[in-house]
């Protein structure tokens, strides 16, 4: 029996969209309006978990963000690019943290009256961020998800998910680096059973997610309404069994379990530590796979900045080189199509998830 290890990344979430608003135009129904590559593009549509009056993105809400010029009307490269900004700075503010010698500065940058801005919007956009998914999953309708899954087949992974037979595979691990949750709404919708690693563990589901870097459906077991934005950097210090599960309501959830695009869970050990936890479990997954001589590794849209790297190398260093890996990408990054190719001696590359039902069935 075969065993399927799947990197996903961004590039899965861009595909789904991109084939179910050709589904809703074939329907003559209004395409949804999702970008999740400009993240910063709707934010003056989304309103807060605290207010459903939209401009969550705006001077008085998120007045960090805003001073360091975060817009509605920013470019991707705009967004991406301050985005990176505030993200290096929390890095290596928790670095501090990891290094006892360093907690008194730590500390000092937390209690000082200074206006550490990069700081501040770092809290700003872990709320927003979190905030923004859950609206765009809110756009996407049970019933059209359904009809979609059902009958729209010009999608690979779709295709392959509608013809998957679980008696065939000992074993189909989905790595998600991505916060949404229509992966696991196509599965119920398919009537596949899974489990989420932390959550429901269940070893006799073939199907298993397991998400590094969170999900908008990761909420705290005791969660507390805020009416404002939490400027305490330490929020998410969570552990697995402080969340649990939630796919309904997900705009009233103003705290979770996500990390921002460019974030380095690596050094979130004592933050956030629930990260480091299913962070590691993928990498034991990697190296029980590496071990199975039928085993088949698809990696789908994956990003390879700097920042992401040492996590993405931690899972391919723990797989065979004999693996059969399939990396599917329209333009793959040239840094990890170099490395690929340096690992693994049954490399092939898609441009497209077309073929991904005669990868892995075939």
């Amino acid at each position: 029996m075969k065993s399927v290890f799947i990197i996903l990344g961004n590039g899965f979430t861009i595909d789904f969209i991109n084939k179910y608003n050709i589904f809703l135009e074939n329907r003559k129904e209004k395409r949804v309006s999702i970008n999740v590559q400009n993240l910063f593009q709707y934010g003056e549509v989304i309103g807060t978990p605290w207010d459903d009056k939209p401009g969550f993105l705006s001077y008085k809400v998120c007045p960090a963000l805003w001073t360091l010029g975060a817009r509605p009307n920013n470019n991707a490269a705009e967004s991406n690019a301050l985005i990176e900004e505030i993200i290096s700075c929390a890095n290596m503010f928790f670095d501090f943290i990891n290094d006892p010698d360093q907690k008194a500065k730590r500390l000092s940058m937390i209690n000082s009256d200074d206006d550490r801005i990069y700081l501040r919007a770092y809290c700003e956009l872990i709320v927003y961020l979190r905030q923004l998914f859950s609206w765009y999953d809110s756009l996407i309708d049970d019933v059209l998800l359904k009809e979609f899954v059902s009958t729209y087949s010009d999608w690979g992974w779709l295709s392959f998910l509608q013809n998957l037979n679980l008696k065939e595979f000992r074993k189909i691990i989905f790595v998600s680096y991505n916060y949404d949750v229509w992966l696991e709404r196509i599965l119920k919708c398919l009537g596949l059973n899974y489990s989420v690693y932390g959550f429901d563990n269940k070893e006799d589901d073939v199907i298993e997610i397991i998400k590094p870097h969170g999900s908008i459906s990761f909420v705290p077991k005791n969660h507390i309404d805020r009416y404002e934005i939490n400027y305490n950097v330490d929020v998410d210090g969570l552990k697995v069994d402080e969340l649990e599960l939630k796919y309904d309501g997900l705009t009233k959830y103003s705290t979770g379990a996500i990390i921002p695009p460019a974030g380095d869970s690596a050094r979130l050990q004592v933050t956030s530590s629930w990260a480091s936890t299913i962070r590691n479990e993928a990498i034991k997954k990697a190296k029980e796979l590496s071990n199975d001589k039928e085993s088949i590794v698809v990696i789908c849209g994956i990003s390879y900045w700097h920042v992401d790297r040492r996590e993405i190398d931690e899972l391919l260093i723990n797989l065979h080189s004999d693996t059969e890996l399939t990396f599917i990408n329209p333009v793959p990054p040239r840094d990890l199509n170099a490395v690929l190719i340096s690992i693994f001696k049954n490399y092939v590359l898609q441009t497209s998830s077309d073929n991904i039902g005669g990868i892995i069935n075939g």
